[in-house]
């Protein structure tokens, strides 16, 4: 009996010492834990299933949850698959007919190891937290036990919404209802803490639900932040606080509506207020996430002047990337630098070559991350917007503008490997016209081949582009289709002519001088040029169409202020005019 009492009485203060260096809140928690787990173990040297199995039991139920919380460093897996298996011992003890509520919370501490598993292929892992959490449930009621049952549907609301499913928006529905459950016992008075746990769990959902009314799921969720600053304060919680501000100007800026310039706004100041706490230093990884968000953020406003906007938005992601970096982060690395290359692409002011230029460096570090084979869309959006850029920038001689053509010709195939007139038909039909303008432009001696492949690419984007629903795109291309046309017909059949006509009266029939003034003047004149060049029909008639034309661009040329296409276009008319009076004479 003494020897009895000395090794239980060993083994009780190894298990209640493993307690205690368990829930230690202060100090090097992993150390502690990594003690605790060291205690529970020579407790469990000592107690036996046979001769003490409810000790056994609970030690191992301890010594998993030890294990689950030991997760830190490279030993995560290994941990966690050791807290499973504790945990799983403990139950050939505890079963729900004779020890119901140590059962149930085995199951629920099972339910969160599964919770805790790394990514990956964690369907599985969650259909068990799942299961975990519901077999709790049943010894677990709200009328008995009231705190359980509300952290049960706590937990089963974070499941909903971690589990990958066809119809996600039915899952995340039952998160909401978990969620909405927990608050019927969890109050701002009694249980803060929880509360504004639930608060802020019920506004991520509302803010990523999809399908509905979107603004009034935004609304929600925004509520929902608001509610959980009531308890998580910048005084007495300030990362709580950062990261819901954080996670409210997300909300802020997905707004639609009429009221979406006024929200962004709003999303400027809760990022704002996220790095008074955030710091490079302490918290590098939320401090560039925010400064991400706010550089989006200028993007998408439209009140103020742009270009102040846009420098802003571009001193932001040069904030984030002094955190994101090609080796620790690719995917934030790629995903920011392609919103730098499109802030540089769009903006309105400034040395517009190098802010071209900079977003061709953007872009190309783009794409040392995206690939074909594991970012097919994203891919193609670089090479599109890089061809786009390629066309835009300015040579310094015709040697350059080849190159940069032959370039833009390069990314939008590379971009055409993925765009289809079946999954993708708005960009398809762009990248085809684009890289239709991309032949047009060519300037190498024998130009045809890129003339009738700049033809087909713009047929091939009318496929897409309907008079009926895309008038500005039917147009403009209509438009293009025309000038190439016409300028195989310098050094090709007259048909070509006919063609071209016909393209820019179509275009014509919807552009005007006073929505598309320079598009509208182009056509006119080309159109002019044409009529004069045309040998078929009553050529004083022609003549006298492309007279018709001349004025008409001229007008609109003079009042867009355009010294040099103006001359080109009035000695065009004095060259009409001269044929019409020698064909009178």
């Amino acid at each position: 009996m003494k020897d009895d009492n000395e090794w239980r009485t060993a083994a009780d203060a190894q298990y209640a010492l493993g307690i205690k260096y368990r829930n230690i809140s202060t100090g090097d928690q992993q150390a502690n834990l990594k003690l605790a787990i060291t205690c529970f173990q020579k407790a469990l040297s000592l107690y036996s299933l046979q001769s003490s199995p409810i000790e056994w039991a609970r030690t191992q139920q301890q010594l998993g949850i030890a294990y689950r919380n030991s997760t830190a460093g490279p030993e995560r897996q290994q941990h966690l698959n050791k807290a499973l298996a504790a945990l799983q011992s403990s139950l050939e003890v505890f079963t729900s007919e004779e020890h119901p509520l140590d059962w149930a919370q085995v199951q629920y501490e099972l339910a969160l190891t599964y919770l805790y598993l790394p990514s990956g292929n964690r369907r599985p892992a969650l259909f068990k937290a799942l299961s975990c959490l519901q077999a709790c449930l049943e010894v677990y009621t709200f009328e008995a036990f009231p705190e359980q049952w509300a952290s049960i549907q706590y937990n089963l609301g974070n499941v909903y919404c971690l589990l990958p499913s066809d119809d996600r928006y039915s899952t995340l529905r039952k998160a909401i209802l978990c969620y909405e459950a927990s608050l019927r016992v969890y109050t701002c008075e009694s249980t803060p803490q929880e509360w504004a746990m639930a608060q802020f769990s019920l506004a991520n959902v509302y803010a990523f639900l999809p399908g509905g009314e979107r603004q009034t799921n935004l609304e929600r969720s925004i509520i929902h932040y608001q509610a959980a600053l009531q308890v998580n304060t910048f005084d007495r919680h300030p990362e709580l606080w950062a990261n819901t501000m954080q996670s409210m100007g997300n909300a802020y800026r997905n707004m639609p509506g009429d009221e979406s310039e006024a929200s962004l706004h709003h999303a400027v100041d809760c990022y704002q207020a996220a790095l008074s706490v955030y710091s490079k230093e302490d918290t590098p990884l939320d401090w560039a996430s925010v400064y991400n968000n706010l550089g989006i953020t200028y993007n998408l406003m439209s009140s103020g002047n742009e270009q102040i906007r846009l420098e802003q938005a571009v001193t932001c992601f040069r904030m984030a990337l002094r955190v994101y970096t090609r080796d620790t982060y690719p995917a934030e690395w790629a995903k920011t630098n392609n919103m730098l290359g499109l802030t540089y692409l769009d903006m309105p002011e400034g040395n517009r070559q190098e802010q071209l230029r900079q977003a061709i460096l953007s872009f190309e570090a783009v794409l040392e991350v995206y690939t074909f084979v594991q970012h097919p869309l994203a891919w193609a959006n670089v090479h599109y917007n890089l061809g786009h850029v390629y066309m835009l920038i300015e040579p310094v001689d015709e040697e350059e503008w080849q190159s940069h053509i032959q370039k833009a010709i390069t990314s939008f195939e590379s971009a055409l490997q993925v765009y289809n007139r079946k999954d993708t038909p708005y960009e398809w039909a762009k990248t085809q016209s684009n890289l239709g303008n991309a032949y047009k432009d060519c300037l190498l001696d024998n130009c045809h081949p890129y003339l009738q492949q700049a033809v087909e690419c713009y047929r091939a984007a009318l496929l897409v582009y309907a008079r009926e629903n895309m008038q500005d795109e039917w147009a403009t291309t209509q438009g293009n289709l025309g000038q190439a046309y016409w300028t195989l017909a310098r050094t090709e059949r007259q048909d070509y002519l006919e063609r071209a006509i016909a393209c820019f009266e179509e275009a014509l029939q919807i552009q005007t001088r006073e929505t598309t003034p320079l598009e509208w003047a182009q056509n006119k004149h080309t159109l002019g040029l044409a009529y004069a060049d045309l040998a078929r029909g009553d050529q004083q008639h022609n003549i006298q169409r492309a007279l018709a034309c001349y004025e008409a661009a001229l007008a609109a040329y003079q009042s867009l202020h355009m010294p040099a296409q103006v001359s080109l276009v009035q000695h065009d008319i004095e060259q009409a005019r001269h044929s019409l009076s020698r064909g009178l004479a």
